[in-house]
């Protein structure tokens, strides 16, 4: 296998134009989005947030109004952010970033007051932060984060073959390994990532 790079604005073209055949990430399976490449099973469930600092107060949504939102353009949490301030008639100030790296970098030097991202992610940097301590993250979820592995349209065959090899993760068990691995130290898989991993483990 030979290993490419990616970011969200190159992911869907680099599955399309064929400069990749797999792309594996934290991408959500949209509707629109399989107007042009094809999805894997489900590979985790998450949902948008915003990680903030500490000392931020956000009791409800009202309380973005006049911030500065961090969030990387084209994704599924940026369309989720800008509707949810439409739909509670929110005036806050749409910060973009090119990647999570910068978002948190932002939030840090002030020039943002909120990072939106999949919830998850978000996690992930604040525990890897200098100093997680200062950091919170929304108990409101912004949108439904439905994850899955991309590859080309039409392509029955190797769709086949990587659901095959998904579904026996899940049956096997051997999922919980890897999931200890990479996300061990944030806590146990709750009952809905659990869920998932048995509603995919497909017999053979």
């Amino acid at each position: 296998m030979k290993w490419i790079a990616v970011t969200p604005e190159t992911r869907i073209a680099s599955v399309v134009n064929g400069t990749i055949d797999l792309e594996c990430g934290s991408t959500t399976n949209s509707l629109s989005r399989q107007e042009q490449v094809d999805f894997s099973h489900m590979t985790f469930v998450d949902g948008g947030s915003l990680l903030v600092k500490g000392t931020e107060k956000l009791a409800s949504f009202q309380d973005l109004g006049g911030k500065k939102i961090a969030v990387i353009p084209g994704t599924t949490t940026d369309a989720a952010v800008r509707a949810a301030l439409q739909k509670a008639f929110v005036n806050a100030q749409i910060v973009p970033v090119k990647d999570h790296r910068e978002g948190l970098a932002a939030l840090e030097s002030g020039g943002a007051d909120a990072y939106a991202s999949d919830r998850v992610i978000l996690i992930g940097l604040a525990v890897t932060a200098k100093d997680p301590a200062q950091f919170a993250i929304a108990e409101h979820y912004l949108s439904y984060e439905p994850y899955g592995f991309m590859m080309r349209r039409g392509d029955a065959p190797f769709r086949l073959a990587v659901n095959r090899v998904l579904s026996n993760l899940y049956r096997s068990g051997e999922i919980m390994q890897i999931y200890g691995r990479w996300f061990g130290k944030l806590g146990a898989p709750g009952n809905l990532l659990l869920a998932m991993y048995a509603l995919h483990a497909l017999p053979e």
